[in-house]
């Protein structure tokens, strides 16, 4: 499943036992008894450069650009969380949120869309992200469907390669790369800033999810990297999808796992390991105390790598 999805679920997990236990104690307690109040999702807010900011805690991290001319967000988190979102930005900057631009089509980092465009943000994608948007979404592992979002959140303005964005005296690059974490990722670039925002094509601290389904692939998560590491130096700052602000080292150790691995996994294809000798083999085990606590395990990254070179959808 997409983090999204994964997200979601725990969400519900997290939901059905907090009212079961709640009715277990109500039973025990007085009629008067309240019960405890959830927490209220927060953002919180890191400053990157003057006028740059990243907003992390909810759904895909949320990148702040603002100015006199306006503000522009890559990527807007969960569509639960989009009045806290708002609020968020709020109280960095007063000036009308004018453009969102999105990573990939992925529900947790555009889930705000709806919300934003309504406020009169201009929704920006490659083409591909207004036309998953546009269907019935697949879950890369249970091959379930959902309804898609409303109209009202897909893309207004697509592009099929490159675009730019001028806005508060900066040019802001947005590149499509294929076939990556999904078949429309955009890699978005401050070039005078020197920040770039991933999106899923990095999960700092985790392992990847590779969404087959999407059109995604091993080969292009490292193409896609290999591209940015070629255009960035020591100095950039790097946006993840999902986890801490991070530098190019830090990049550069994720393409490094993201190939290690690839190579091991394909190696015990090749030699015709099943999928449960490949797994018992434990070819991501060095990497384990680094990237093993995010939210994709590292079964579940092996178990894509497999299903991808075997060209099987079995391996789940």
């Amino acid at each position: 499943m997409s983090a999204n999805r994964f997200t979601h679920f725990c969400a519900r997990a997290a939901g059905v036992i907090l009212l079961t236990g709640w009715s277990t104690v109500s039973e025990a307690q007085a009629p008067s008894a309240a019960p405890v109040a959830t927490p209220r999702p927060e953002f919180k807010v890191q400053q990157l450069r003057p006028g740059l900011h990243v907003l992390l805690g909810q759904g895909g991290n949320v990148a702040v650009w603002l100015g006199p001319d306006g503000v522009l967000l890559v990527d807007d988190g969960l569509a639960a969380t989009a009045p806290q979102l708002l609020e968020a930005v709020g109280k960095i900057s007063h000036a009308p949120i004018r453009f969102v631009v999105d990573t990939h089509w992925h529900p947790d980092h555009t889930g705000g869309n709806e919300a934003l465009a309504r406020a009169g943000a201009v929704i920006v994608a490659h083409e591909s992200v207004r036309e998953r948007l546009g269907l019935a979404q697949l879950d890369d592992e249970t091959d379930s469907r959902s309804a898609p979002p409303p109209p009202a959140a897909l893309p207004v303005v697509t592009f099929a390669s490159t675009a730019a964005i001028y806005l508060d005296g900066e040019r802001v690059d947005l590149v499509h790369v294929a076939d990556a974490h999904t078949d429309g990722d955009v890699i978005v670039r401050w070039q005078t800033a020197n920040v770039v925002h991933l999106g899923d094509l990095f999960y700092n601290g985790g392992y990847p999810f590779i969404e087959l389904a999407s059109g995604g692939s091993l080969a292009g998560m490292v193409a896609a990297i290999e591209a940015t590491l070629a255009r960035t130096d020591a100095q950039t700052i790097v946006i993840p999808g999902h986890g801490p602000v991070a530098t190019r080292a830090e990049l550069a150790a994720y393409r490094d796992m993201l190939v290690a691995v690839g190579k091991r996994v394909r190696a015990a294809v090749e030699r015709g390991q099943s999928l449960e000798e490949v797994l018992a083999g434990r070819p991501t085990a060095d990497f384990d105390e680094r990237y093993g606590k995010g939210a994709a395990s590292p079964e579940r990254f092996v178990r894509t790598l497999y299903r991808e070179f075997t060209g099987g959808r079995s391996a789940r």
